[in-house]
């Protein structure tokens, strides 16, 4: 295998959330996703469907896709370029780069409300514990679509924020594993996919 799994971690190092109750699950779209960290910016795409949800990224090496399965209780890292994904179980948390309210949060208040990629959304600043110290978040919720759409921290130094969303049913097959890819078990996985 050419990408190295401890390489893909970066997009699993963000804080771990928790999903708001029942946000994803009546939500239907498809979005563009910017990741900024500082001055890195990462491009992706977001697919979500009856509470499942996919993420597709792409960087110097190639594509990664993540999948989340809560009718199968599985999250899915696919690497085309491999044909191969690593399976974990889904448990509470999911991959930082889904944005969502963490049930966890220490606080929570409504702030005021906003219009976020054409949507109205309510603001609220959430503060969670990160590295031993509080953090504050500021996440939008898109109240139309149920589900968050965006979401700083660190003073605004990083931010996920889903753009030209289009609303309607997405296709069965964005969800499934692709034919013929190879499941890999590795006896290292990155810290931060721990837990899940």
């Amino acid at each position: 295998m050419t990408r190295n799994l401890g390489q893909l971690s970066w997009f699993f190092m963000l804080p771990m959330f928790l999903l708001l109750a029942g946000s994803a699950a009546a939500a239907q779209f498809s979005a563009q996703m910017m990741i900024k960290d500082g001055e890195k910016v990462v491009p992706g795409r977001i697919y979500v469907q009856d509470g499942k949800m996919r993420q597709e990224f792409s960087d110097a090496e190639g594509q990664t896709i993540t999948i989340v399965r809560p009718d199968k209780k599985a999250i899915w890292f696919i690497m085309p370029q491999e044909r191969a994904y690593v399976e974990m179980p889904l448990k509470k948390k999911l991959p930082g780069q889904f944005i969502q309210v963490p049930a966890e949060a220490q606080a929570k208040r409504l702030v005021g409300q906003e219009t976020v990629a054409g949507y109205q959304a309510e603001k609220y600043q959430v503060t969670v514990r990160e590295g031993g110290g509080p953090e504050i978040q500021i996440i939008w919720v898109a109240t139309k679509l149920g589900t968050p759409v965006k979401m700083t921290s660190r003073g605004g130094n990083f931010s996920v924020e889903y753009q030209s969303i289009k609303e309607g049913p997405q296709a069965d097959r964005l969800f499934d594993l692709p034919p013929g890819y190879k499941k890999l078990v590795s006896p290292g996985l990155p810290p931060s996919w721990k837990g899940y």
